[in-house]
């Protein structure tokens, strides 16, 4: 999408060009630098978008928040919970699986308080969930494996079946 031919179409709608601006910067990428530039739209920015105002509610059964979230999302984008890596939990309670808002950016930058916060929301982790939430974790000197072994305890109930990571 050329800039200034979203800027004036936003505009005649009553959108100012700083909001819409903002909007492309936040949910797009511009793709050609040069004066006339032209934004193409991140889909996974705009679907995550969608997806934490489906999930503003709290908690909620997967199958309801995948059909909310489906129908909000602009059409030709489809919703993939894997772009929600980081940003929400799914929990299985009996035989229904419940998805809820938790983002990566709401946790402390600090490991030992990001483990604790990791820990307060849920006792037990399966690496698939754990990874999103400490891959941004940086200490000089220690790997992803040294902050695991410092801030977890790892158990592996058979050779064939995944670890579960539980607080030190």
């Amino acid at each position: 999408m050329p800039e200034n031919d979203v800027l004036d179409v936003m505009e005649s709608d009553g959108f100012m060009r700083k909001i819409v601006t903002h909007c492309l910067n936040r949910f797009g990428t511009k793709v050609d630098k040069e004066a006339r530039g032209c934004w193409s739209l991140d889909e996974r920015r705009v679907c995550l978008q969608f997806a934490r105002r489906a999930l503003g509610a709290g908690k909620m059964k997967l199958e309801n928040f995948m059909g909310k979230w489906e129908r909000s999302i602009p059409s030709g984008m489809r919703a993939d919970l894997q772009m929600l890596e980081g940003e929400v939990l799914c929990e299985k309670l009996g035989a229904e699986t419940w998805v809820h808002a938790f983002s990566v950016a709401d946790l402390p930058l600090a490991p030992a308080d990001r483990f604790a916060a990791l820990f307060q929301e849920r006792p037990k982790w399966e690496w698939k969930d754990l990874q999103p939430y400490i891959r941004d974790l940086r200490v000089p000197g220690v790997s992803s494996e040294g902050l695991l072994i410092k801030y977890t305890r790892k158990t592996q109930p058979s050779a064939d079946a995944e670890p579960i990571f539980t607080a030190r």
